[in-house]
């Protein structure tokens, strides 16, 4: 899969659109937030739409339309790191651990080296099969 630069920032955008971030998220240094939103200017304006449908449908607990929106936005760009993140959130929220981690697999090559999606030390208060409401 080829990789386009400007998508790596671009998962920080959709991640603080999507869901706020947790104050620890907001520290990352992995992506400048001012390249992840002019980033997204070069997505087509279909994937914009779908994420930010997903986006919102998410935040109001629409979990099987927001999959749907992600998985759309997938479709029509495939190597879009915040689509595929979408994708692992909603599915994670519907309990389908399998599918989430194939998800959150796709958006680490599409984003390599973003924090956001990438395993740090676990959390010693959660258990891994936990997963967050």
């Amino acid at each position: 899969m080829k990789r386009n630069p400007v998508l790596v920032p671009s998962v920080l955008a959709a991640v603080a659109l999507a869901w706020g971030c947790f104050p620890e998220d907001r520290r990352t240094e992995t992506v400048d937030a001012q390249a992840a939103w002019q980033s997204r200017a070069a997505w087509p304006p279909e994937v914009v739409a779908h994420v930010d449908s997903g986006n919102a449908a998410f935040r109001d607990k629409g979990l099987e339309e927001a999959l749907r929106h992600y998985t759309t936005a997938t479709e029509g760009m495939p190597d879009n790191a915040a689509a595929w993140f979408g994708v692992n959130m909603a599915q994670l929220a519907l309990g389908n651990r399998a599918a989430a981690d194939s998800a959150l697999d796709m958006a680490r090559k599409a984003a390599p080296g973003v924090s956001l999606i990438h395993a740090t030390e676990p959390d010693s208060t959660e258990s891994p099969d936990e997963v967050p409401k």
